[in-house]
């Protein structure tokens, strides 16, 4: 049987998915570069490869491909975090605080945990204390919710 290149992209990306799940995040990432090779239009594979680097940490690839994604019209909550989280660990704190959040109550709550982290970095405490306060409003309350009150009150 001929196999197309959807077929082989998916299988693929199938094989990176059960690398991820196994901790193998150095084969899975090449194996989603495979599955976009041979699938270049599909969005969900820039998104992969981005989750791939995000997870060895490299958070500078992991923004590329994000961006990628989201320029060819993905949109997920998921990506509006892992943007942020990349944009956190590469120091591009003021970049966070233009974001649009997530919608979805998890990952809005740890958006706005790192938005108001970075805002603060930046020395922004308005925007700080507004994403304090929507925390509080969602139900929020941790130890590190706690610390950041105190930081924007000093």
């Amino acid at each position: 049987m001929i196999q197309t290149n959807k077929d082989i992209a998916y299988y693929y990306n199938q094989k990176a998915n059960e690398m991820l799940v196994s901790g193998n995040y150095i084969d899975a990432t090449e194996y989603y570069k495979k599955a976009l090779s041979h699938m270049p239009e599909e969005v969900i594979f820039y998104h992969n490869i981005g989750v791939g680097y995000m997870l060895r940490e490299d958070y500078l690839k992991a923004l590329t491909f994000f961006e990628i994604a989201v320029e060819k019209g993905l949109e997920l909550d998921e990506i509006k975090l892992y943007i942020a989280l990349s944009l956190y660990k590469t120091h591009q704190y003021a970049k966070i605080l233009e974001l649009l959040e997530p919608e979805e109550n998890k990952n809005k709550i740890d958006f706005l945990i790192i938005k108001s982290k970075a805002a603060l970095k930046v020395g922004n405490v308005q925007v700080a204390r507004e994403a304090v306060n929507q925390l509080k409003i969602n139900g929020f309350d941790s130890q590190e919710l706690e610390l950041i009150e105190k930081m924007i009150k000093i």
